[in-house]
């Protein structure tokens, strides 16, 4: 740490009042440009690859992001805690606060830089990998858990400008290089004046309709589709609030003359390729117009094995409507957030990472879980969370099984679990399905599994995430289970 501080110095680092920069993008066969702005307590920084957009603001302090499909939401969760290790790490405070370090050793990082390896972890922050050049002591990586793995930003080319240091190319990887992305600046400016107007939030995409509609759903196998139309043609959607964007099988991009561009990463069952994004402004659904501008263009029928659907009604859908889902009446009702009255109980949820994601129990055990309408399955258990505690599930009987999703299949554990826990509800001798998988959306590291509608099914559920809510109210079906025989065969 000492000689980060002399390197520094030697380098005349000092506090700059504002920063600009801007730069190109290169990755996923696309490329495309940024530009950041700093000054005092507010950022931005934009993203633009192919006809992918992203946005990362901090207003007085509050950070929000805005993507590709012009939903605005404030971090305030998950992602909360990355950024405020990443503000801890980018002004210098783990040097000069090291009682929040872990020298872990050294180690040889990719092109023969060594480097020592410090483990920061700020209070409300999540813990984050440092990786300090031996020779130069710039920080040559940063590594954190992501999803189902290990994330990095490896830093090359510093130099000062009038006081700002920068790293002048970054490349940032999740661990599979075919999806790397290098970012390299071109220009930057230093203490120059920034249009106040550059902080200014947009509005969030709503969906456009003058009243809350209606709509049939239709249950297959345990899943819940909808009609969609796209250009007035009809298509069956299946309802999935594991999904995080809006996707549709490679027949109906095809077919509505959609053209994907780059490549695509998805996280189901596996982590498999798609064939990219395309642009298209909005869908229909009933008699409510969706904007969209980005969906994921993927082979569905191909990917998933088991069920067949034209697309994937996923998180933009939910973000810019409040939903309400009656499985029992065979109905979901949208409209603008704040128009329905939310039958039940409100319950807190995490929408960072752009999914739904609340704190929940199983047999007395806290765990973060996903409300996913596309499993469905009772309760996925994901191997990370059993792993950490190898004895929640101790003397039952299980059975060999398979678990379907996008992706295809992966083995999994069936048992019994004896109570689960969420909101204000309760649930007994659950089916749960424990996940035999290091790769995918069910190997997350920060999730204890996914909720399916085989539980949901029991309540009337309605999605606010505009205010980060979900209400639960018991269905006129509700069977909370307690009564169930444990002598029926384990379902996988």
């Amino acid at each position: 740490m000492n000689a980060r501080v002399a390197a520094l110095a030697s380098l005349h680092v000092h506090a700059v009042n504002t920063l600009q920069m801007r730069g190109s993008i290169s990755g996923v066969d696309l490329t495309g440009a940024f530009r950041s702005w700093q000054t005092g307590r507010n950022e931005r920084y934009d993203e633009a690859i192919g006809d992918r957009f992203e946005s990362s603001l901090r207003v007085s302090g509050r950070q929000y992001i805005v993507n590709q499909n012009g939903d605005v939401r404030e971090m305030r969760g998950l992602l909360a805690k990355r950024q405020r290790t990443a503000d801890f790490i980018n002004d210098e405070r783990f040097v000069t606060q090291s009682q929040y370090d872990t020298f872990a050793g050294e180690t040889t990082l990719p092109g023969g830089r060594r480097a020592y390896e410090i483990q920061v972890a700020p209070p409300g922050g999540q813990p984050e990998q440092v990786y300090i050049d031996e020779k130069t002591s710039m920080i040559d990586r940063i590594a954190y858990v992501a999803n189902d793995g290990i994330s990095t930003e490896d830093y090359f080319d510093y130099k000062t400008f009038a006081g700002a240091l920068v790293a002048q190319r970054e490349v940032d990887s999740n661990g599979d290089h075919a999806y790397d992305v290098t970012h390299v600046t071109h220009d930057i400016l230093v203490d120059k004046p920034i249009d106040p107007a550059v902080f200014q939030l947009p509005p969030s995409t709503v969906v456009e309709t003058d009243k809350p509609v209606t709509v049939q759903l239709q249950e297959q196998d345990g899943h819940y589709y909808t009609e969609v139309r796209i250009h007035d043609h009809p298509y069956r959607f299946l309802v999935d609030t594991g999904a995080q964007g809006i996707v549709l099988d490679s027949h109906v991009a095809d077919a509505e003359h959609l053209r994907p561009e780059g490549r695509l990463e998805v996280s189901g069952a596996q982590r498999i390729g798609g064939l990219g994004f395309a642009s298209l402004a909005d869908i229909q659904i009933g008699r409510a117009t969706l904007p969209v501008r980005l969906v994921s263009v993927l082979d569905l029928r191909g990917a998933t094995g088991r069920f067949s659907a034209d697309g994937i009604l996923g998180y933009p859908f939910f973000a810019a409507a409040e939903v309400k889902i009656d499985a029992r009446a065979g109905t979901m009702t949208f409209g603008r957030p704040g128009s329905l009255n939310a039958p039940g109980t409100a319950t807190p949820i995490d929408v960072d990472r752009e999914l739904i994601e609340l704190q929940g129990k199983v047999n007395d055990v806290e765990g973060r879980f996903v409300v996913d309408t596309g499993n469905s399955t009772e309760l996925l258990l994901f191997e990370p969370f059993m792993r950490a505690h190898p004895n929640l599930l101790e003397g039952e009987d299980r059975h060999f099984a398979s678990n379907f999703g996008v992706g295809g299949s992966v083995r999994a554990v069936a048992a019994y679990v004896d109570e689960l826990d969420f909101g204000d509800v309760r649930f007994f001798n659950r089916y749960a399905s424990l996940m035999l998988s290091d790769q995918g959306a069910f190997a997350d590291r920060f999730d204890a599994g996914n909720i399916g509608m085989a539980v949901l099914k029991n309540l009337v559920v309605t999605f606010d995430v505009a205010n980060a809510k979900l209400y639960l109210e018991r269905g006129s079906n509700f069977d909370d289970g307690r009564y169930r025989s444990r002598t029926e065969q384990v379902m996988p």
